[in-house]
């Protein structure tokens, strides 16, 4: 009787080893499938201060699918390029111009092969509720006595983007020195003067301007008189997850990740009849 019950002592062990074994191997198979590091992975992404609106809920989608947490610095592209050249760490990279992640592939920090356009910004000029100055056009900015706020070139893709606007307008900066009252480092920023009263007009994204709407209106600019901005995402050659990170990438260029886009205010494609430009 003895010898029976630790047969069957030692038979239960077997069948308990047995259990925990399958359990183990399925569970790693099941990681292997995904391709993605045992446990939950976290990646780091710079991302530009005007695309945080689909940014935070493509990463909470996103985060709700896969095991990867996403960790996120938000800021102006230029000043995120340069946090990627001097930390050297991180793993992805979405500023709201193409200008800056090319910069970063052509320095080594990121991977050309995974940069993808996921979306775009349309310039617009955005002014104080009931457009008390009547502006109607880019000329307007140069009328003597406006404020006008723009983004700090130095800083944030749409200062660059600006820029370049005046400068296919044929409208030199000089003839609009002095109305820029203030630059900011964020697009965000520019929403926040019209809607504290500081300036009379900015130029920022039309994404941005939906989200100040109380505060101000959008003065389209005339399509022929436009620069698109690409909004590109490509992963960083620090990354420790770069098979991680792509998938980031995949799910943000789906149709969930276009759609997410598309439901605040993003255009995920480029009108065939727009002109755009890269830097």
């Amino acid at each position: 009787m003895h010898r029976m019950k630790q047969a069957r002592i030692a038979i239960l062990i077997g069948a308990i080893i047995c259990c925990g074994i399958m359990f183990f191997t399925l569970r790693s198979r099941s990681a292997n499938e995904d391709a993605l590091p045992v446990g939950r992975a976290e990646l780091m992404l710079y991302c530009g201060a005007g695309i945080r609106p689909a940014a935070d809920a493509l990463i909470e989608a996103f985060e709700a699918r896969h095991r990867i947490k996403i960790n996120t610095t938000y800021a102006g592209g230029g000043r995120l390029l340069g946090e990627i050249a001097t930390l050297q760490t991180g793993d992805l990279f979405m500023p709201g111009a193409e200008w800056y992640v090319d910069r970063a592939i052509e320095k080594g920090l990121a991977i050309r092969e995974t940069k993808r356009i996921v979306a775009f910004f349309v310039p617009v000029i955005f002014v104080r509720k009931g457009n008390p100055h009547n502006i109607a056009s880019l000329q307007d900015l140069t009328r003597k006595g406006l404020r006008l706020g723009f983004g700090d070139e130095r800083s944030c893709a749409v200062g660059k983007k600006t820029l370049r606007i005046l400068e296919k307008n044929d409208i030199p900066y000089s003839d609009v020195k002095a109305n820029v009252l203030y630059k900011s480092g964020t697009v965000n920023e520019l929403g926040l003067a019209i809607q504290l009263e500081n300036v009379d007009a900015v130029i920022l994204w039309d994404a941005n301007a939906r989200h100040f709407a109380e505060h101000g209106q959008v003065v389209a600019i005339p399509k022929e008189q436009n620069v698109l901005s690409p909004i590109p995402a490509v992963v960083l050659k620090s990354s420790r997850h770069p098979a991680a990170a792509g998938k980031f990438i995949d799910f943000i260029t789906s149709d969930e990740g276009r759609g997410i886009f598309s439901e605040r205010g993003y255009s995920v494609s480029a009108p065939s009849d727009k002109q755009h430009a890269s830097d």
